[in-house]
């Protein structure tokens, strides 16, 4: 679980980065290959110490089968670094799952809000 004080743009995005990577079940080699990029760069940028060309973005996103935009996605919301991994992960689960097992899925989240509350 990640637990950071504050996420920098350059982390979050490394973070979304490193989740479309896991979700296709490729290595950092793998991807590095695939957008011709050396398995530091890719490192680098999933640890978010560098900051992705808008060329290696578009790499990343065809080979990962994202749309660019992927990778900002709640990148500047006000939220607190952990809920942002976690929605991360819900979504990268999300994007995994056919039709049937995703509304599966929402009615699992509907019925956790339906017993605890919504906090909104």
């Amino acid at each position: 679980m990640i637990r950071l004080m504050s996420l920098s743009l350059k982390q979050r995005v490394g973070l979304r980065v490193k989740e479309a990577r896991v979700a296709r079940g490729l290595t950092q080699e793998a991807l590095a290959e695939l957008v011709g990029r050396t398995v530091e760069a890719i490192s680098n940028i999933e640890r978010g110490r560098t900051f992705p060309t808008i060329e290696t973005l578009e790499q990343l996103g065809r080979n990962l089968d994202m749309p660019i935009q992927h990778f900002f996605e709640d990148a500047e919301r006000s939220i607190d670094d952990r809920r942002f991994a976690l929605e991360g992960k819900v979504k990268a689960i999300a994007r995994k799952l056919g039709h049937e097992d995703l509304e599966l899925a929402v009615r699992q989240l509907s019925a956790i809000l339906e017993v605890r509350g919504s906090k909104n």
